[in-house]
């Protein structure tokens, strides 16, 4: 009897031991995420910036006839070690990070999904981010041709 109490002492020790330190297993830091600015620009050089709680820029202008593409340029990741303090190109891997997707209607209502602005109407240009390192972003150019 006198060595059973040392036993059922140990094995208990040893049980809250194990418990409390698997206890400990799931408390892993999370990684840091990071703020994006987004440039936008289309094929006539003109540019659009959307840093960090700017999510819609507007842009209008007359009627030309000519094509018009857009398409994210450069990205700035704020903070992130890796990147360093300047604008990176949107190229190779880094056009995976993105989603995008456009919308147009015309002036009689009619919908639908050019990525060619030409025509007389409103488009919306729309961007996501899919980089589990970035703070969500989703950002939409409004664009009205007269």
């Amino acid at each position: 009897m006198k060595t059973r109490k040392p036993v059922v002492a140990v094995i208990a020790a040893l049980i809250l031991t194990v418990v409390g330190l698997l206890s400990f297993a799931g408390c892993k830091q999370k990684d840091p995420k990071y703020d994006v600015a987004i440039k936008v620009s289309n094929n006539f050089g003109m540019e659009w910036v959307f840093e960090p709680g700017v999510d819609e820029l507007y842009y209008e202008f007359e009627y030309t006839g000519e094509e018009m593409t857009f398409g994210i340029d450069e990205y700035y990741v704020y903070g992130d070690p890796h990147g360093g303090d300047r604008w990176l190109d949107c190229a190779g891997i880094a056009i995976n990070w993105f989603d995008g997707s456009y919308w147009y209607r015309s002036p009689e209502g009619e919908t639908s999904s050019p990525r060619i602005i030409k025509e007389r109407g409103e488009y919306s240009i729309i961007y996501g981010t899919k980089n589990s390192s970035w703070n969500v972003r989703s950002i939409i150019l409004y664009i009205t041709v007269k």
